[in-house]
């Protein structure tokens, strides 16, 4: 499975969810369709989209957004940005004020999507899923923001969430 595949199940379990809640259920049925490598690959895309998304700036949107966001919420946030869709996904990359324009981010984090391969793995396996090697990023991308100044970072967000 290559990454454009990765995106396409992603945008079909996004159009076809009732709402973002259902996106983990929809997005099980289309992988539990492939192939436990398939299944693989996926993960895979996923990991390395969640690590491209371990940065500053988006953190800070996410807690703008959230009205505050722990380490564990950042994580679901990313969860939540990955399962918008692609082009929601790499807009808010290159500038984290583009969320401000995506309905339904009041409530920007969804957990149950990060582990959806897993648990397709395991079921047409009988294993557990091993991941490859990850070189996961100690530090986050970019620079650090004062929660005063978040403001003045996204005045966008501050019009749409304060």
């Amino acid at each position: 499975m290559d990454v454009d595949e990765f995106w396409r199940l992603i945008g079909i379990a996004k159009e076809a969810a009732a709402d973002y809640d259902g996106r983990p259920l929809t997005l099980t049925t289309l992988l539990s369709e492939r192939s436990a490598a398939d299944v693989q690959d996926f993960y895979e895309h996923y990991i390395d989209h969640i690590d491209k998304a371990w940065r500053w700036d988006l953190w800070g949107a996410a807690y703008f957004i959230q009205g505050g966001c722990s380490d564990d919420g950042f994580d679901y946030f990313r969860d939540w940005l990955i399962s918008e869709g692609r082009e929601v996904y790499e807009a808010a990359l290159v500038d984290p004020e583009s969320l401000g324009d995506v309905g339904g981010v009041e409530d920007a984090g969804l957990e149950e999507f990060r582990y959806v391969a897993d648990k397709v793995y395991e079921a047409k396996t009988g294993k557990e899923m091993v991941p490859r090697e990850r070189h996961f990023p100690r530090d986050l991308v970019g620079e650090e923001w004062d929660e005063d100044d978040l403001e003045t970072m996204f005045p966008k967000l501050a019009a749409r969430f304060d």
